[in-house]
């Protein structure tokens, strides 16, 4: 199980996909921190301080968390996806005939690259805007208190970016696509959870999206949103699970030539 772990990882990490999804973030962070060090001044002045401030780097976390997400649910459904549509799967099947065991395997690789990889992104924004901030702002506010809040922050970011890519990995395995993948997301996100909020507001705590951003910021999408953080991020687990189960049973019973 551990070859097979490591050579999925190895394969994952070697994909296009996701050495592009990388290099556009690390340029991204880099153009951001920046960007942020010249408008940021160095004193404040008539106008009101205008200093970029380092305790502002839990918000930056927050708000993109979104586009990590959505990152981590391409390339998990693109993970499986595209050895379905390339045939990997089936040759893969010829010397690992254990169909749970590969599909296991898969989703464990996927999972440890898509955890990492958000950390990592989350390091390399910290460090750009921490540089912006002892250059050009200030680091006022910088304490224990706050460093366990915002290391907090990052890590349920990326434990729910696993969350999304293996919702993106049962549904395209489903599927056999990673296109059905995007589109059930996209579906779901733009059209499903507002027509619940529209039209069955009492269903609201059971949405995704509430869920997600409770899970992240601790702060519910409304008086009628009674969950904790744990709460959240448990359900939300539960949800991706319970893909997982689906996208296995089907796996191992279907027919994959």
């Amino acid at each position: 199980m551990t070859a097979l772990l490591a050579a999925e990882i190895r394969r994952m990490t070697s994909r296009r996909l996701f050495r592009v999804v990388a290099a556009l973030t690390v340029l991204a962070i880099v153009i951001a921190s920046l960007i942020v060090a010249l408008r940021s001044r160095s004193t404040s002045g008539i106008a009101g301080d205008r200093r970029f401030h380092l305790t502002a780097l839990a918000v930056a976390l927050e708000g993109t968390s979104p586009v990590l997400i959505i990152a981590a649910w391409l390339l998990g459904a693109s993970f499986i996806g595209a050895d379905w549509h390339a045939g990997t799967v089936t040759t893969l099947l010829t010397w690992e005939p254990r169909r749970l065991r590969v599909m296991m395997a898969k989703l464990a690789g996927c999972l440890t690259v898509v955890f990492l990889l958000v950390i990592a992104v989350q390091i390399l924004l910290a460090g750009g805007l921490a540089l912006a901030a002892a250059v050009r702002g200030t680091t006022e506010g910088v304490d224990v208190a706050w460093m366990r809040h915002t290391a907090g922050i990052a890590l349920r970011v990326a434990v729910l970016s696993g969350v999304g890519s293996a919702i993106g990995f049962a549904i395209a395995s489903v599927a056999r696509n990673t296109a059905a993948a995007l589109g059930v997301g996209f579906g779901y996100t733009v059209i499903v959870e507002n027509l619940v909020r529209g039209l069955r507001p009492q269903w609201v705590p059971w949405l995704v999206g509430d869920n997600a951003v409770m899970f992240i910021s601790g702060q519910s999408a409304g008086p009628s949103f009674h969950r904790t953080i744990l709460q959240a991020g448990l359900l939300l687990v539960a949800y991706a699970v319970a893909l997982l189960i689906v996208s296995a049973a089907v796996f191992r019973a279907r027919d994959v030539t």
